[in-house]
């Protein structure tokens, strides 16, 4: 036990302690602040699991006009990334609007590319924390005779992976830039484009370097070397480039720019295209022009004028949909009731003016600014709907009864299968309307021209308007991150919409027997999507599908409890290929055999119960395992064997 003695002293001697700290540290405080430390050791182990490798450039230093950078390399969960001996490095700068020539666009400079494989061109440490630190071998003035332009942006790129950490831990292909002033932060950049904006189409792109080992993945790492201070092509320079291989069968619309230069605030010059236009960007797509011989326009041999006629507004104006959407505005086709009687569909209509808010008077024959309204109707969208559409053109029909923007039509001989009556059939609205500089107009007068209207439709049981339709399995938004949510434009560019398409491409369209593939020959709808982005259908041998062909998700939609709709098994409304000879192949079968029709896939499916051009209560016997093995969850799940990339 403590006394009270010894209990009085160490109290004090408690207080006291505090008191001679605070001496000590002060008596400190007149001396300066040491040596600077060597990096720190990690806070915690290095990473072992190195999924995803993450670069951060914490800032470039110069000395005597030599460059270094500094950089983090973690992985994904954080942790630092110990080991790394190899990488490539490389700088650029960027000269400003107009620097080189009046009405000019800001260019990329090449300085240098260096590495680090089995040695260093330059100088590389390993911090032994996650941190390195890459030193240039030389000043960047007067490499590759470019001139150092002090108070210029300037970028270095640094490209990680693709190979091992010296215990062969793979590095997966990892690029960063950084782009940095010597004057401060830089006064200007040349942020254009997005790597996601591509890859919504393409799907992580890569390039320079063996299949699924490719270097460089990112659109500011392109720059940096597709200039002309690097390449000796002028059709190699990036804009040239990218513009002259999207003109042969890019899948969108052409003409809208903002396909690809997305209006997205965190790209500091994503209205560029329009702001800055010039003869070599320009000329790549308007391949009839020659400027400088005056073909096609008026003669020019540089870019100093070309603003003087093409303005921002007006650039933006024509490439995009030159007023389309102003117009589309002011015309809405609404349907508001439906039911059905035998096989006949009658349903009310609605047409209104959302920018005034009110409702067209008259019905659609006397609505001068329609060129084409149409109806169609189907029934049965739990079985993939009946063996044919009808259709009702409304600006060539007189409506059944109705005024004062509500209007009633029938469509009649709908097939109805016995049995089916409880079924719900789908309501398809088409069409086009005329316009001009974003208003309506008579569709007789000269100066309009028709723009398609947005496709709707509306699903419908015997006794009413419904909200449960067929399944859904690809939406506008999947199909439109290549194709643009409002430009699939098929059989007159009227049909824009998903779940559309299948009131009339669906399975009861025959397959080709005498085909080396039927699968591919049908027009039902799943078929002909498949064999055509997988270049197997005839005559389209020579698509070139921009992504990832066993990426299901790029066009798949999920469900709500967000399971792929490509999943295995396949929903129990999925009807087998029908052939023409009178035989059919299984469902699933016949789906996979889109794509994997050789003979090996063929015998495989087949062990596993799959028909082939046999019998329909064969192919309808539910005799294939597919899902045993590629079901959601299976060892060869579909959705894992596939490279799913949503």
């Amino acid at each position: 036990m403590m006394n009270k003695s010894t209990k009085s002293n160490t109290v004090s001697l408690y207080r006291l302690i505090p008191l001679t700290l605070t001496l000590l540290l002060a008596a400190c405080g007149s001396g300066d602040d040491g040596a600077p430390g060597n990096p720190g050791e990690p806070g915690g182990p290095p990473a072992s699991d190195i999924s995803t490798l993450m670069v951060e450039v914490t800032g470039v230093t110069t000395d005597a006009g030599i460059a270094t950078v500094n950089y983090r390399v973690s992985n994904q969960d954080d942790e630092p990334v110990v080991g790394i001996s190899t990488g490539t490095y490389i700088a650029a700068q960027l000269l400003p609007q107009g620097y080189t020539n009046a009405g000019n666009s800001s260019q990329w400079q090449y300085f240098v590319s260096e590495s680090c494989s089995s040695g260093c061109t330059g100088e590389l440490i390993d911090h032994k924390n996650g941190s390195y630190s890459y030193t240039f071998s030389a000043a960047f003035d007067g490499l590759n005779d470019v001139s150092y332009q002090p108070g210029s942006t300037q970028r270095v790129m640094i490209k990680i992976g693709g190979d091992t950490l010296p215990d062969g831990s793979p590095l997966p292909t990892t690029n960063q830039h950084f782009d940095w002033s010597d004057s401060g932060e830089p006064a200007y950049t040349r942020d254009l484009i997005a790597i996601e904006t591509c890859n919504s189409c393409h799907n992580d792109l890569a390039f320079h370097g063996p299949s699924g080992f490719e270097k460089y993945n990112e659109v500011e790492t392109c720059v940096t070397c597709h200039n002309a201070d690097r390449v000796s092509n002028p059709d190699n320079i990036f804009p040239q480039m990218i513009h002259t291989k999207h003109l042969v069968g890019f899948p969108g619309e052409l003409a809208n720019c903002q396909t690809c230069h997305a209006s997205d605030e965190t790209l500091t010059e994503n209205m560029n295209w329009a702001r800055v236009p010039g003869m070599e960007a320009c000329g790549s797509c308007h391949t009839n022009i020659d400027f400088p011989a005056g073909e096609g326009h008026p003669a020019q041999t540089d870019n100093s004028n070309c603003v003087a006629c093409h303005n921002s507004d007006w650039t933006a104006n024509v490439h995009n949909d030159g007023g389309d959407d102003e117009a589309l505005g002011q015309f809405n086709a609404n349907i508001v009731s439906a039911s059905l009687t035998g096989n006949t569909v009658t349903f009310n209509i609605t047409l209104t003016n959302p920018v005034t808010n009110t409702v067209y008077a008259d019905s659609a024959d006397k609505l001068d600014f329609i060129d084409d309204l149409r109806v169609y109707a189907n029934w049965g969208t739990s079985f993939d709907y009946a063996p044919s559409a009808k259709s009702l053109k409304l600006q060539d029909s007189s409506p059944i009864s109705g005024s004062n923007g509500i209007y009633t039509y029938a469509i009649s001989g709908l097939t109805i299968p016995a049995g089916t009556e409880s079924d719900r059939g789908v309501l398809a609205i088409q069409g086009k309307l005329c316009s001009s500089q974003g208003e309506l107009g008579d569709c007789e007068e000269d100066a309009f021209s028709t723009v398609n209207l947005k496709s709707s439709h509306q699903f419908f049981s015997a006794a009413e308007l419904t909200d449960t339709g067929r399944r859904v399995v690809v939406t506008n938004d999947t199909c439109g991150s290549c194709h643009g949510v409002q430009a699939l434009n098929f059989h007159g560019a009227r049909n824009d919409l998903q779940g559309q398409c299948q009131l009339c491409h669906n399975p009861n369209m025959m397959a080709d027997a005498t085909a080396s593939n039927p699968s591919v020959s049908t027009a039902d709808y799943k078929h002909l999507i498949h064999s055509l982005h997988s270049a197997q259908r005839e005559g389209y041998e020579g698509l070139n599908y921009p992504g990832q062909i066993g990426n299901c998700a790029q066009c798949h939609a999920s469900d709500d409890t967000g399971l792929l709709s490509a999943a295995l098994p396949l929903n129990l409304g999925v009807k087998p290929l029908a052939i023409d000879n009178g035989t059919f192949t299984s469902a699933t079968a016949a789906i996979c055999s889109d794509c994997h029709f050789s003979d090996t896939a063929k015998n495989h499916m087949t062990q596993q119960g799959a028909v082939f051009m046999g019998s329909e209560a064969d192919a309808t016997a539910g005799t294939e395992s597919c899902s045993t093995c590629h079901g959601e969850g299976a060892p060869a799940d579909i959705l894992k064997v596939h490279p799913i990339n949503e």
